[in-house]
C-alpha cells in the first residue's frame, strides 16, 4: 500500500473511530466505577493537592493526562473522553507500522482490529486508562521491534506510570535480540530508562507526602478479602479462555496461530508475561485489554497470510462482534441515578460531610473523594457507617433483607430513611438504591 492511500486509510479508520467512542460516551450515563477515581485524581493534580492525588492506590498516569483539561475549566468526563479518544487515534500509526514490521499487509488490519475491539470503545466512553496504556504500548513496541533499546525502556516506564504492567514490555522484546552476546548490552540500555521511570514514580509519591511505594496497589490487593478467587494461579489460569475471547473475540483465537519465530515470539511473550500478571489476581475481561496492541497485530498478521477472501470474511466477522458488543455492553441506563442523587446530595452536605455506603460514583458525584476500589461486606460497612462525620449512607441494594444484623442495627438506632423529590426518588427504586440521613 502506498503512503498515501495508507494515510488515507488511518484517516477514514480514525474519523470512524472517533464517532463511535462519541456515540458510546453519549449512551454512556456515568463513568466507570475506577474511572471516577482516574477523575478525581485529575482534579486533584489541577488543584495542586498532590498529596491528594497521589494518595490513592491507582496510578497517577492517565489522570496527569487528563489534569490540564479539569485546570481549563472543562468538564472533566468529557475531557476523559476526549483524551482517551486522542490516545487510541495516536496509537493506530506505531500499531500499523508493528504490524507491517511482523508481515506486510497485516498494518490495516491491525487497525481494524484494534479500534473495533469490544471493550476498547466502551473503556475510552467510561473514562477508564486502557487507551492511554495502549497508546504507550503501540510506541513502545514499535520501538522494540526497531530495537531501539532506550526508547523502548522509556516508553515501558511511562506506560508504568498507567499501568504497572507496561514494564513487562522489556523483557518481552529482548527475545528479538539473536546474538546472544549483544544481549546483556540491550537488556541494560532498556532496563535502566525503565528502572528509572518506576523511581521517579516512588519518588514523586514520596515527594508529596505519600511514602516511597511506586506501586502502592500491590499492597492493597494484598490485603483485600473480598476476592476469594485472587492468587489462585491455576483455577485462574483455566478461567482465561472465556473473558480473552469476550476481551478480544476473533482476534483473539487468531493471534495464537501468528507462529513462534522472531519477530513474533517477542509479542506472543508480552501476551503470555501480561496474562501470568492477570492470573496472579484475578481474571477480568477488562484487565486483558492491556494485551490489546500485541493481540491484534499477531491477529493482523495472521490475517495477512491468509487467502485475500478468507481474510476478508474474519475481519467482517470480527468487527461486528466488536461493534455489537460495544452497543449492547456499557453501563446499565438506570445508574444514571447514582449521578442524580450524588449531584442532590452535594446540596445537602455541610462542611465535614461525609457519605458511607458502596456506590463510589456517588460520592465523586456529591463532591466526596470516590471510595476505595473494593466490595465491602456488612461488617465492614456498618464500621464506615459508625463515623461521626458520615450525615448519609447510600447503599445500592435491591434487597434490604440482605443487610447484616450489625449494619441493620447502626442504621436503625441512628439514621432514617432520606426523602426525595418524585423523580430522583423513582430513579433510585429503579436502581435498588437506598438512602439515610442521620437523625
Amino acid at each position: 500500500m502506498s503512503e498515501a492511500r495508507r494515510r488515507l486509510a488511518l484517516g477514514w479508520i480514525g474519523a470512524a473511530t472517533a464517532v463511535w467512542i462519541a456515540v458510546l460516551f453519549a449512551r454512556t450515563p456515568v463513568p466507570g466505577e475506577d474511572g471516577v477515581s482516574y477523575l478525581w485524581m485529575a482534579q486533584q493534580f489541577a488543584a495542586g493537592r498532590w498529596h491528594e492525588g497521589l494518595g490513592t492506590v491507582f496510578p497517577p498516569g492517565y489522570p496527569l493526562l487528563l489534569a490540564p483539561w479539569s485546570w481549563c475549566g472543562g468538564d472533566i468526563e468529557v475531557g476523559a473522553c476526549a483524551v482517551s479518544t486522542a490516545c487510541v487515534l495516536l496509537a493506530l500509526w506505531p500499531l500499523w507500522r508493528s504490524a507491517e514490521h511482523l508481515r506486510p499487509g497485516a498494518g490495516l488490519p491491525a487497525a481494524v482490529l484494534f479500534v473495533s475491539s469490544p471493550l476498547l470503545g466502551r473503556l475510552a466512553a467510561e473514562a477508564y486508562s486502557e487507551p492511554a496504556f495502549l497508546l504507550l504500548m503501540a510506541l513502545g513496541t514499535w520501538q522494540g521491534l526497531q530495537q531501539r533499546w532506550c526508547r523502548l525502556g522509556m516508553l515501558a516506564g511511562l506506560a508504568f506510570w498507567v499501568r504497572p504492567e507496561g514494564v513487562l514490555l522489556v523483557p518481552a522484546m529482548l527475545l528479538l535480540v539473536d546474538d546472544r552476546r549483544r544481549l546483556p548490552a540491550a537488556a541494560l540500555r532498556a532496563a535502566a530508562p525503565a528502572l528509572l521511570a518506576v523511581l521517579a514514580l516512588g519518588a514523586l509519591r514520596w515527594l508529596s507526602g505519600n511514602g516511597f511505594d511506586a506501586l502502592p496497589i500491590h499492597g492493597f490487593h494484598e490485603l483485600r478479602d473480598d476476592l476469594p478467587g485472587r492468587g489462585a494461579l491455576l483455577a485462574n489460569l483455566l478461567a482465561v479462555p472465556g473473558p480473552w475471547l469476550e476481551a478480544f473475540g476473533v482476534a483473539g483465537l487468531l493471534c495464537w496461530a501468528a507462529g513462534w519465530r522472531s519477530p513474533q515470539r517477542a509479542l506472543l511473550a508480552a501476551i503470555v508475561l501480561q496474562i501470568a500478571v492477570v492470573c496472579t489476581f484475578v481474571v477480568r475481561r477488562r484487565f486483558f485489554v492491556s494485551c490489546g496492541v500485541a493481540t491484534v497485530a499477531l491477529a493482523a498478521a495472521t490475517l495477512a497470510r491468509m487467502p485475500r477472501r478468507g481474510a476478508a470474511a474474519l475481519l467482517t466477522i470480527a468487527v461486528l462482534h466488536g461493534l455489537i458488543a460495544g452497543w449492547n455492553g456499557g453501563i446499565d441506563a438506570d445508574r444514571r441515578a447514582e449521578r442524580q442523587l450524588g449531584e442532590f446530595l452535594r446540596t445537602q452536605l455541610r462542611g465535614g460531610d461525609t457519605i458511607a455506603g458502596d456506590l463510589t460514583r456517588v460520592s465523586w458525584f456529591a463532591g466526596l473523594p470516590p471510595l476505595p476500589p473494593r466490595h465491602h461486606d456488612d461488617e465492614q460497612l456498618a464500621a464506615m457507617v459508625s463515623a461521626d462525620a458520615v450525615r448519609f449512607v447510600v447503599l445500592g441494594e435491591r434487597d434490604p433483607s440482605r443487610r447484616g444484623p450489625r449494619l441493620q442495627a447502626v442504621l436503625t438506632a441512628s439514621f432514617v430513611s432520606l426523602p426525595l423529590a418524585d423523580e430522583l426518588a423513582a430513579a433510585c427504586a429503579r436502581r435498588g438504591i437506598i438512602v439515610f440521613v442521620r437523625r
